[in-house]
């Protein structure tokens, strides 16, 4: 039990990953060979690029934090020089006066210290989170070597008529094809998109909105416009109160960029990954998100959705069964 989570996600990657083993194994008729080389790209493309990303969103969110807390003790939360407008100057002020508040920092102070807390529990659990990665890089390699076979295994113990067993079957390949390639690559792509364009359009903290972002785009109802799109209004209102054209002109890009760019990619993408095998519906989606990451965390986000949408599937089966 305490390793269900690091299971999960060797399972996952495997999954994600077991397409290109079989391009390889192709090249190199070899298993061993093929499935050393996957691990190896693995290695290179997210757990480097996991480390650099880590590093500099933790960087950013010192940033925030001692810019913020600098700007309280200016008394200008804006950043910015608006004292020829009326209107921006009392919104500076409601937003130093609240947030000078006892509540307010003492809210700050709980998030800090829970920042402290998790920083503390993680670097205390360092040797079991070795040994977690480890256990996980050995399960990893033989199920992209040897995937088909433990499927094949697995499929056998399934109490449930042969007829049944491939529905089921099935369901789990559309849902796990459609929850991985179809949800998590498009938000992927519509986090690095949009992470381009707050760059471009002089967002600050770019990366941690872009990580936002992307979260965001994987949850049904809510989607990489909560995140955009009042970004680019707040943008392009300190222009106009500033009389800024730079201003006025990147907030106007930002929300044009999200609108024809950003927002295309999930109509244009993701029908194009999921095609018509996995219609799944967002409110099966959205109860698998909240659930799974209630119970396994992070790798909830996928392993959520699919387990309630296998559920489902049983008792369709059983529906079925019992008005036949």
């Amino acid at each position: 039990m305490p390793y269900i989570t690091t299971i999960l996600t060797s399972a996952i990657i495997a999954y994600l990953f077991f397409p290109l083993y079989k391009w390889i194994l192709k090249k190199t008729k070899r298993k061993n060979l093929s499935a050393t080389i996957v691990m190896v790209l693995i290695v290179i493309l997210l757990l480097i690029p996991s480390i650099f990303i880590i590093n500099l969103f933790t960087r950013e969110i010192s940033s925030v934090y001692f810019g913020v807390r600098s700007r309280i003790q200016q008394g200008n939360i804006i950043g910015e020089d608006y004292q020829d407008d009326p209107l921006t100057e009392k919104a500076n002020y409601f937003l130093v006066d609240l947030m000078k508040r006892p509540e307010f920092l003492n809210y700050i102070d709980r998030a800090i210290n829970s920042i402290i807390g998790t920083l503390s529990t993680f670097i205390v659990t360092i040797p079991k989170r070795i040994v977690s990665f480890f256990v996980m890089m050995f399960l990893l390699f033989f199920f992209i070597r040897d995937g088909e076979l433990i499927i094949q295994k697995c499929e056998k113990f399934v109490p449930i008529t042969i007829k049944h067993k491939n529905q089921v079957v099935k369901k789990f390949g559309d849902v796990t094809h459609g929850v991985i390639y179809g949800y998590f690559l498009t938000s992927l792509v519509q986090g690095v998109v949009g992470l381009v364009g707050l760059y471009t359009f002089g967002i600050s903290s770019p990366l941690i909105w872009g990580i936002v972002m992307m979260i965001a785009a994987m949850i049904p109802f809510v989607g990489a416009p909560v995140v955009w799109i009042p970004l680019g209004v707040v943008k392009l209102i300190q222009g106009i109160t500033a009389g800024s054209t730079l201003g006025i002109l990147q907030g106007a890009g930002l929300l044009l960029y999200g609108f024809l760019v950003i927002s295309t990619i999930d109509d244009i993408v993701r029908p194009k990954i999921i095609g018509h095998r996995a219609k799944i519906h967002p409110v099966v989606i959205l109860l698998g998100i909240v659930g799974g990451v209630s119970t396994f965390g992070f790798i909830g986000l996928f392993v959520g959705p699919l387990v309630l949408s296998l559920l489902l599937t049983f008792i369709e089966i059983y529906k079925n069964e019992t008005q036949s």
